[in-house]
């Protein structure tokens, strides 16, 4: 990808870059809609990465977009990450120069892979190097995740720019959204992840995600007449059963009862991986998805098709829709060594849903984001 991305660069650019900054996509093992609930989620920075090659200039310069107006950060295309990361960085205080810039990435987008988080840690990162600002993995994180909130528009939970600023080769990583405490778990070698993308977009900020936002703020409001409640990190079940007998609404019960008991699976999905416990990962994981589909209504027919499509498929542990849904991907934890025939397998049964060919590809937990000066 830097090879790629410097290649470009000397295309358009008589300089060379400053710095060479890169940040991965991130697939979350489970633990889905439970961060902005301060909740526990499970992610794995991937080996599919986004590379901003960049440089202080009099003008900015991103290409293949021109930018102009620095204050434009809700404009079209994916430039408006790249504004935004400056405006997050401005209003801390920190110097944001204009630059040339050259993006290059593998992280496919819209399909819940967090390329729009991979690009905001990344052109953070740049300025953080260029800069000599000294923000650590968690600030850059943090600063990438204001951009999204604050600029772009999509009430995110931290957990999809933590991932990509944080990750550990060979490791998914459990953090806890409340304390923003992580620990970093080693994924057995006799296990493979797979990303199965149903090449079905899907856009956060203008659709469904704000949404299931407000109605998980609406079941807390009602919770907290009845006791001091500052997210559904501290309601139970017995406590959500309550208040729907005291007149909490059908559709703000269910988005509250999928946030709960997703919290309980992450705890039980990360003992069962350390006890190398597989049926139970599988059965944990078909518990998410259901849960995603019913409670949460954030599933798709294609998503659908490709969970049952990748669980009757060889080598198959376990598999789920990972991301916001609504389109994207799903995420399967397979055999190491059965990728070809689970692949097959999966694309057959798929495409006899009566779906378009899908992206299946194998990936590897990943080191986070890196940046460093161009020599």
């Amino acid at each position: 990808m830097i090879e790629r991305a410097l290649k470009a660069w000397a295309d358009h650019f008589d300089d060379p870059p400053t710095v060479v900054s890169t940040a991965p996509g991130r697939v979350n093992l489970i633990g889905e809609h439970t961060d902005y609930n301060e909740g526990l989620v499970f992610p794995a920075a991937i080996d599919r990465r986004v590379v901003v090659l960049a440089r202080p200039s009099a003008e900015d310069d991103i290409r293949s977009a021109q930018i102009r107006d620095a204050k434009d950060h809700r404009g079209p295309g994916w430039r408006r990450y790249a504004l935004a990361c400056r405006a997050a960085l401005e209003e801390n205080g920190l110097s944001a120069p204009r630059i040339q810039a050259m993006v290059a990435s593998s992280v496919p987008s819209g399909s819940g892979l967090s390329s729009s988080a991979a690009l905001e840690v990344a052109f953070v990162g740049a300025w953080n190097a260029m800069g000599s600002l000294g923000l650590t993995p968690l600030e850059i994180a943090e600063t990438a995740w204001r951009a999204e909130n604050a600029h772009v528009g999509v009430r995110c939970g931290r957990m999809d720019q933590m991932a990509s600023a944080l990750g550990v080769d060979g490791c998914a990583i459990l953090i806890d959204m409340r304390t923003r405490d992580w620990q970093a778990v080693r994924l057995p070698e006799n296990l493979q992840l797979a990303i199965l993308d149903t090449r079905q977009s899907r856009a956060l900020a203008a659709g469904k995600y704000n949404e299931r936002v407000h109605e998980c703020e609406r079941a807390v409001s009602f919770l907290s007449k009845q006791r001091p409640v500052q997210s559904l990190r501290d309601v139970t079940l017995g406590d959500l059963d309550e208040a729907r007998g005291a007149g909490l609404d059908d559709t703000a019960f269910r988005r509250a009862r999928h946030v709960i008991t997703e919290n309980l699976r992450v705890a039980e999905f990360r003992d069962a991986l350390l006890a190398g416990d597989l049926a139970a990962l599988g059965s944990i994981c078909d518990a998410s998805h259901m849960s995603l589909k019913e409670d949460y209504e954030v599933s798709s027919p294609s998503l659908d098709a490709m969970a049952r499509s990748a669980r009757a498929a060889p080598g198959c542990i376990a598999a789920r829709m990972t991301g916001a849904g609504l389109g994207g991907c799903c995420v399967a934890l397979i055999e190491a060594g059965s990728f070809e025939d689970f692949r097959r397998a999966t694309r057959a049964s798929y495409e006899m849903y009566g779906f378009a060919t899908p992206s299946i590809f194998a990936t590897r937990a990943s080191a986070g984001a890196v940046a460093s000066f161009y020599s």
